[in-house]
Formats: C-alpha cells, sequence, structure tokens
C-alpha cells in the first residue's frame, strides 16, 4: 500500500467536510457530487498491491450453540450440555474438531464435527474465530436491557431486519448504503483504474445492501458467469449482434429531440449501457483458460456456495489485468440455517456415503460451508493470492441457546470465522465469549445474548485492512466511535496485520 494514500484520502475528506460545513441540508446531496469532482481533480495515486474480501453470508441465522463449544474453558462441556439439552453434541463427536486457541491460556474448545477443514486452517494460523459478534447501536448490558433503557436496533430477532442491519452496519438509518458500499466509495478513485467498467463490488449471490454504495453499483452474476442476452440456444455470435443492436437502441436515446427524452430515461439507459459493457468484458475474460480447477459437478452439485466462490476465484484471477482493479469486495451467501426443527439428527452416529457423521440438517450446511471454504482455500494458493484476500461469514444473527423441543429459535449474537494468510492473526478466539447460563449475566431470554462485539468492530478490522484510514473510519462505520477509537490500536480486535 503507499504511505501517501492516508493523506491523500484524508485531504479527499478534508475538502468534502470542509464544503459541506458552509451548507444547508437543502444543498448538501449537490456538494457532495460537487466535493467528489473536486477531489478527482487531485492528483491521483493508487494502490500499488491488490486486496480483496469475501463476505460469505450465512441467511437464516447460525446456531451459534454447536458452531464453537466450549470444552475445557471458563466454561466446561459440562455448562455447554446443560444449557443445550437435547441440542447437545455428544463429546465423542467433537474430538476431530478440537482446538486450543493460542490466546485462550490453554482453554479448549471445540468446532462442529462437519467443520474438520476449518479446524485445520485455525491450527496452522490461517482462520481465526470471532465470539459473540452481532447488530448493536451501542455497548448494551443485561440491566440496561432489563430497565428499558438501551438504545436498541430496530426489530431485533427479525430476519429481513437484521440480516439488512449486518449488512448496512446501521441499525439506525434506512438509506441502504451498506458497509462494503461505503468502503468502496471511498477507497474507488485509489483502487481502479480510470478504464476499468465493471464494478470492484460483485455479488455472486443477487442483490444485497452490502455492496451498495452512494456512487460504486454493485454488479451481480451467477456462479456460471454473467448472464446471456437472448435465448440461451442463441448462438455466440447471435447474442453479440443482438447486444450491439440494443446498445444501439439505448444509444439513440441520447439524442436531445428523442421523443422519450427524459432524466428518468437517461438514468435507466446508463445503468443499462454500463451493465451491458460489464457484461461482455466478462464473458471475454471467463472465456480464458484458467488455472483452477472447477470444483467436482457430481460431487458438489448441491453445494451452492463452492460454485459461487469458484466464480470469485476466477474474478480475483482476472482482477488486475484484466478488470483494472486493485480492491475488490464480494458477496456469496448460503442459505438455510433458520433451523427451529431438525436442527440435530435423529439419531447421533449415522452416516453418509463418504463416511461423515451426519447431525442433521445444520451439520449438513456447515458442511457445505466447510467444503467450499476449503476449496477457496487451494484455489487463492493456485492463484498466490492467499495474503491479499481475507474471506469473513455473517449471518442474521446467532440462536438461542436454549432448545425449543426440535430446533432453536432467533436471537442475537454469534459467533463467526475470518480466513486468510499472512494477514490474519490465525489460532486465536478474538472477542468475548458469552456466559451460556440461560437467564445468566449475558442473556436476555432463553439464550439470546447480548453481542459482545458489536458488527461495527469486526468491520472496522477489514476496513483498516483494505486501506481506510483511521481518519475515515466513520465515513465507513459512523457509529464506530461508541465500540472503538479508530486512532488507539490497543482499543481495535486485532485480527488482521
Amino acid at each position: 500500500m503507499d504511505d501517501n494514500l492516508d493523506r491523500i484520502i484524508s485531504r479527499r475528506s478534508f475538502l468534502r467536510r470542509g464544503a459541506c460545513a458552509s451548507l444547508g441540508l437543502a444543498g448538501l446531496s449537490s456538494q457532495l457530487l460537487a466535493s467528489r469532482t473536486m477531489a478527482a481533480t487531485l492528483q491521483q495515486q493508487s494502490f500499488t498491491d491488490y486486496r480483496a474480501l469475501v463476505c460469505v453470508f450465512l441467511f437464516g441465522g447460525n446456531d451459534n450453540g454447536n458452531t464453537l463449544i466450549p470444552l475445557n474453558a471458563e466454561q466446561t462441556y459440562a455448562d455447554y450440555a446443560r444449557g443445550r439439552d437435547n441440542l447437545a453434541i455428544p463429546r465423542r463427536y467433537l474430538r476431530d474438531t478440537t482446538i486450543t486457541p493460542s490466546n485462550a491460556g490453554g482453554a479448549t474448545y471445540a468446532l462442529h464435527p462437519a467443520l474438520k477443514h476449518t479446524r485445520q486452517l485455525f491450527n496452522q494460523g490461517n482462520a481465526a474465530l470471532v465470539a459473540n459478534v452481532g447488530t448493536l447501536l451501542e455497548p448494551v448490558t443485561k440491566q440496561q436491557w432489563q430497565r428499558g433503557g438501551a438504545s436498541l436496533p430496530r426489530q431485533l430477532f427479525a430476519h429481513d431486519q437484521q440480516a439488512q442491519q449486518w449488512q448496512l452496519s446501521r441499525p439506525d438509518a434506512r438509506d441502504g448504503q451498506g458497509w462494503g458500499g461505503r468502503l468502496a466509495d471511498l477507497l474507488h478513485d485509489a483502487a481502479t483504474t480510470p478504464d476499468a467498467t465493471v464494478s470492484m463490488n460483485i455479488s455472486l449471490a443477487g442483490t444485497n445492501q452490502f455492496l451498495a454504495g452512494r456512487h460504486v453499483v454493485p454488479y451481480a452474476l451467477g456462479p456460471e458467469g454473467p448472464p446471456s442476452i437472448g435465448h440461451e440456444e442463441m448462438s455466440r455470435q447471435g447474442q453479440h449482434q443482438l447486444r450491439r443492436a440494443y446498445m444501439d437502441m439505448l444509444a439513440a436515446t441520447q439524442d436531445p429531440h428523442h421523443p422519450n427524452r427524459h432524466a428518468m430515461v437517461d438514468a435507466v439507459r446508463d445503468v443499462t449501457q454500463r451493465a451491458l459493457v460489464a457484461n461482455e468484458q466478462l464473458e471475454r475474460l471467463l472465456s480464458k483458460s484458467s488455472r483452477l480447477t472447477p470444483p467436482d459437478e457430481e460431487r458438489y452439485e448441491d453445494n451452492a456456495l463452492i460454485h459461487q466462490l469458484h466464480a470469485v476465484a476466477r474474478l480475483i484471477e482476472n482482477a488486475e489485468q484484466g478488470l483494472g482493479h486493485q480492491r475488490q469486495i464480494f458477496f456469496v451467501a448460503l442459505g438455510g440455517f433458520d433451523h427451529h426443527d431438525g436442527l440435530v439428527g435423529a439419531e447421533y452416529g449415522e452416516t453418509d456415503d463418504e463416511g461423515n457423521t451426519w447431525l442433521g440438517p445444520h451439520g449438513e450446511l456447515l458442511r457445505q460451508l466447510d467444503d467450499a471454504l476449503a476449496y477457496f482455500w487451494d484455489a487463492l494458493g493456485t492463484l498466490n493470492k492467499r495474503d491479499a484476500v481475507t474471506t469473513f461469514t455473517a449471518s442474521d444473527f446467532g440462536r438461542t441457546f436454549a432448545s425449543n423441543g426440535k430446533g432453536s429459535d432467533h436471537g442475537w449474537g454469534g459467533h463467526h470465522l475470518v480466513l486468510g494468510g499472512s494477514q490474519v492473526q490465525g489460532n486465536r478466539l478474538v472477542g468475548m465469549f458469552p456466559n451460556l447460563r440461560v437467564d445468566g449475566p449475558d442473556d436476555t431470554d432463553e439464550g439470546r445474548f447480548i453481542p459482545t462485539t458489536a458488527v461495527d468492530a469486526y468491520g472496522h478490522e477489514f476496513a483498516r485492512w483494505m486501506g481506510v484510514p483511521a481518519s475515515e473510519m466513520t465515513t465507513v462505520f459512523p457509529n464506530l466511535n461508541r465500540f472503538l477509537d479508530p486512532a488507539n490500536p490497543a482499543t481495535h480486535l486485532g485480527l488482521l496485520t
């Protein structure tokens, strides 16, 4: 990273704040655009290295209680089994995923039995765990919760609201700009070449708010590549001709005398043209030969995440030379984690065709996650990009520690995984593991644990690694100062170098 980048971005921020300070609200939006143009007149200086973030969103609310299990720490397996009741995984199935975090003073934990590859990455220092992360407006204690004196995110425990607030990292806002989008807005000029036509923010899992910024518009494509124009059986030449004709039609609407000329038409035309140009460029890039071996279609037919991550790896392979990006942010997802029923298998010890212990639908999804992350890690090794790509998990919320009879219900704080090369402070459990006692000091009800790490503090680690200076952190995370001091490393989680 260039040593002068902090100064350059901070200079742009100073100009933006100074210009806006003298304005009333009516002129704020137009002046933000004007200040962005003013900043563009500064001498441009680009990043000299490549870095990417990959957000793996687990939709539905991953069950934190069976993802990370204490064995011999401040709490024991007996504490876990007592609180989980019929949801507890028998200890004999945890032998292959036992971990001893290097910063835990000899305390031992276990990952879910399905996370065998993840355990290997953790033990070799390429993965870290972050305990009890969740949406917060400010730090909250149980006493504040009980008295009703705390400011809380809207509609806690609701899927759509909490998934959205994780992506926005602004539980009190409704502007639809995600923290991945705000990060990209800030770094875009230093992170992309002037002729880049494909967005630096790319989703392989449909539209989402995480990647949406004020200026950076995310691009969405499927694991098989960009969507084609025309009938799927149309030849490549026919699709190209159809796309050219469509572009010509759009260009005709630029005529000031066109009968349908309108500001809204202009906006739609511009977005459509950019999408078509990006589509054509990506088709050309992804048709080239690759160093990567695609995941086995038969073995991983039902694992959508592994195919999404293969597409991400292909885009990373072409990022610098083909797309003109020194920074990229990706969004992939795996759904189905809303396990109110059938969280664990009917009988422990059942195995699938490959001899893996079957522990119900939750275990199957975690195995898909484990396989996908292992594949992605190997792919990044092939590309020599492990030190340049940081992958992290997110989810709507954690789940209740107490059993509802057959599963767990919507909760709050949950545990998350960070994966990377030398940039990750691996083999560590970061943050404060909650007290697992139902009705205990961290429980709001039924084991809905109050988060001890805010999404803002979690995301701050990735923004800092991507190159956001401390002076600009509150542009990405407006509530960050409530949880840490961006200028004081002693207050940070310390996940990444």
